[in-house]
């Protein structure tokens, strides 16, 4: 195992160098605790990137979708992340990352974590930002060359993103904190959140912004998650598809009175609220369907029992992430 300390007690004092040292078939890195200022991709296969200390070991960059290039453009959200994962099978637990770029109404997106590549496991993790904390989709071709350089790994490419290309991609959250405002949970792969806590910020907005390809049977599944924050009451919108026929279902989750009572809301005429939107045995203040968006989906039990974890992120390698590894 290789590990990564501040004070140089470790064989590296930073995390993409420990990173970028280690062979191509992957390997373990313990990150002690403290703050890392770094801007990171993880880009080899069969990394487990482990913090001494979920609250005390810290991963932090201030990119946002204002900065500039040298001619003055903005770069975009998708150059903004702190930590940008384009392997396979990444397991990062135990750490935060943090994007503390600010207020999206002044600095714009601001990417706290983009998962790109496949088969992604994140453990005991604190994803903290403001306006688009979680992406979850492809590397955006060209501009992110500039970025990560040589570290594309193995993960999907796409011109625009905002498509939603038809994906195979995974990723799996389990007893996660996911912090933030405006479509802070967002992008087009298979995604499952297990007792994850999905906090908004005082500023509100969507929790949620999926662009599932209409094709693609499943999107984002949150099961007996907890949604809560520090906006006004009724001030977080459960979601809004980013494109049309986006799928985004809530199974067995607490929703306290920051939640907005409508659950869901239309993006605009036509990338509305649709069957593929739902809840499902919905607890706390929030539990009352009669007051939701007249389109979505309250799911009967039948359905609801034809939603696994299995059948959400299984695919052809019936990958099974909840299961540790001894």
């Amino acid at each position: 195992m290789v590990i990564v300390a501040k004070d140089g007690s470790g064989g590296y004092t930073g995390i993409q160098a420990a990173i970028d040292a280690l062979p191509e078939t992957g390997g373990q890195i313990l990150i002690r605790s403290g703050e890392y200022r770094e801007k990171i991709v993880v880009h080899k296969n069969h990394v487990f990137l482990k913090g001494e200390d979920m609250n005390r070991t810290v991963i932090a960059w201030n990119g946002c979708a204002k900065d500039r290039y040298e001619d003055g453009t903005e770069k975009g959200t998708f150059l903004s992340s702190t930590l940008m994962t384009t392997g396979k099978d990444i397991t990062v637990e135990n750490l935060t990352v943090v994007n503390d770029a600010g207020d999206g109404r002044e600095v714009g997106q601001a990417v706290a974590v983009y998962a790109a590549g496949d088969r992604g496991i994140w453990r005991k993790c604190r994803l903290i930002a403001h306006q688009d904390t979680l992406f979850c989709g492809p590397i955006r071709l060209p501009n992110v060359k500039e970025d990560i350089g040589s570290r594309f790994g193995c993960a999907e490419q796409a011109i625009r993103v905002e498509d939603g290309p038809l994906t195979g991609s995974r990723q799996y959250f389990e007893n996660c904190l996911i912090r933030g405002d405006v479509d802070f949970i967002f992008g087009p792969y298979r995604c499952w959140f297990e007792n994850c806590t999905l906090f908004m910020n005082e500023r509100g907005g969507w929790y949620t912004a999926t662009n599932t390809n209409g094709n693609q049977p499943f999107g984002f599944v949150f099961h007996r998650c907890r949604l809560t924050g520090e906006c006004k009451p009724g001030a977080g919108v459960l979601g809004r598809p980013w494109r049309k026929g986006s799928s985004t279902l809530f199974l067995e989750c607490e929703m306290d009175e920051h939640v907005a009572p409508e659950g869901f809301a239309d993006w605009d005429e036509e990338r509305i609220v649709t069957k593929r939107c739902g809840e499902w045995r919905t607890t706390g203040v929030r539990a009352d369907q009669k007051t939701r968006h007249p389109a979505q989906n309250r799911l009967t039990d039948k359905e609801a029992e034809e939603i696994t974890l299995p059948r959400v992120l299984g695919g052809d390698d019936g990958w099974r992430p909840d299961q540790k590894m001894a």
